[in-house]
């Protein structure tokens, strides 16, 4: 049976020690959907382990009528295939120079680690972002081969700064060390590596089937959510300045990591905006995401048109309509609302009752059936694993 080592490298928690962000969740979703007919082997910080088995229902001391996830991940840390990785992330507000260098040498640290002790020769590293391909770039992929799955296509003048150019020729030339990119995109390409478009996100209905008729039993409220990690590269301010003005009710929630924009956010929002600063539960997070009637998401276009979105997703899942960019819903190839300035938001574009709101429900419907349907995305991974075995394209 071939040995294929799952890793994340990244560990991002935040103070207290919880994990911040989706790799608990999608790591879960991928340990699910190639188990089988593969010897699976997971790197990853302590935090990211121990919020994938509680999201996998792993407790101790109890084995009567537990999932097959639960039992799936007892059975691999029983068998000693689950392995710690030693440095972890810590995402705060107003990080020192030198605490954003350190964290540079964590994920090294820990890059390194997966490929010196990695069993067998394939790893794939499914949460990536750019220190991962410098790494490749400048040090190989000490003899492995190399699968990643991306959530973006590159780096574009524009969107990353005066550094964009540079980092883009560093993606390309850790291309060259990878032997297959799993594309989380429809529409990303890449210049030196075989890529395949496999969604990231999962429609399972044994998840989301209970939120979906929660919503359908109930009278749907009149509101937007913009939910998750409340960080510098979302266009809070423009968000509520505009739905203060139209007087739409919107609720933020996610945590803030800095302070000084929330308590800003806060002075400029109208009656009708609801800010709440924490992280929501699971269950929260998904009755405020089926209850919505959109999600927006306030993603510069300039970034998100070439890079995807597990809220953006999950409201395709729930038949709540996304609200964002035109070049965002665009480049993820999903219907919504969608405007060219948020200073184009008016309550007309807010209506979409009768057919309008109809017409959008069936288009998710298609989308979960033909894109991210869970049968579907198995076959996809187990064959572009397969044909990294095999040498195939």
């Amino acid at each position: 049976m071939n040995i294929l080592t799952i890793a994340e490298y990244q560990g991002r928690r935040d103070e207290s020690g919880r994990a911040v962000g989706h790799a608990p969740k999608v790591l879960t979703e991928y340990v699910s959907c190639v188990h089988e007919g593969m010897d699976v082997r997971i790197f990853a910080p302590k935090t990211v382990i121990r919020s994938a088995c509680c999201i996998a229902g792993v407790k101790k001391n109890v084995s009567v009528n537990e999932s097959k996830n639960a039992s799936l991940w007892k059975e691999l840390i029983r068998e000693h295939k689950v392995r710690v990785l030693p440095h972890s992330i810590v995402m705060k507000g107003n990080i020192s120079f030198c605490g954003r260098v350190m964290n540079k040498l964590r994920m090294f640290a820990n890059i390194r680690a997966v490929l010196r002790n990695a069993p067998g020769d394939k790893v794939w590293f499914f949460n990536t972002e750019y220190y991962l391909m410098l790494y490749l770039a400048l040090f190989g992929n000490g003899g492995k081969e190399i699968v990643i799955t991306t959530f973006m296509e590159g780096f574009r003048a524009g969107k990353n700064g005066r550094f964009a150019f540079l980092k883009q020729k560093i993606f390309e030339k850790a291309q060259k060390k990878i032997k297959l990119i799993i594309a989380t995109g429809p529409k990303f390409e890449f210049k030196n590596a075989e890529s395949v478009f496999i969604p990231d996100y999962v429609y399972d209905p044994d998840v989301y089937e209970k939120y979906r008729r929660k919503r359908k039993d109930k009278e749907l409220k009149k509101y937007a959510v913009c939910l998750g990690t409340m960080n510098p590269e979302k266009q809070l301010e423009e968000m509520v300045t505009a739905f203060t003005r139209v007087g739409f009710p919107l609720i933020v929630a996610g945590c803030f990591y800095d302070k000084d924009r929330l308590a800003a956010l806060k002075e400029i929002a109208g009656d009708n905006i609801d800010i709440r600063d924490g992280y929501l539960s699971r269950d929260a997070y998904m009755e405020l995401l089926a209850g919505a009637e959109f999600a927006v998401l306030p993603y510069s276009p300039d970034q998100y048109a070439t890079q995807t979105s597990g809220v953006l997703q999950e409201a395709v899942f729930l038949d709540t309509v996304p609200l964002s960019y035109n070049a965002v819903l665009d480049g993820n190839a999903v219907p919504g609302v969608g405007f060219d300035s948020f200073e184009d938001l008016d309550r007309d574009m807010l209506d979409i009752s009768g057919k309008k709101k109809k017409d959008f429900t069936a288009q998710y419907k298609r989308l979960r059936e033909e894109v991210y349907d869970r049968s579907l995305v198995e076959n996809k991974l187990r064959k572009c694993f397969a044909s990294a075995d095999d040498g195939e394209k």
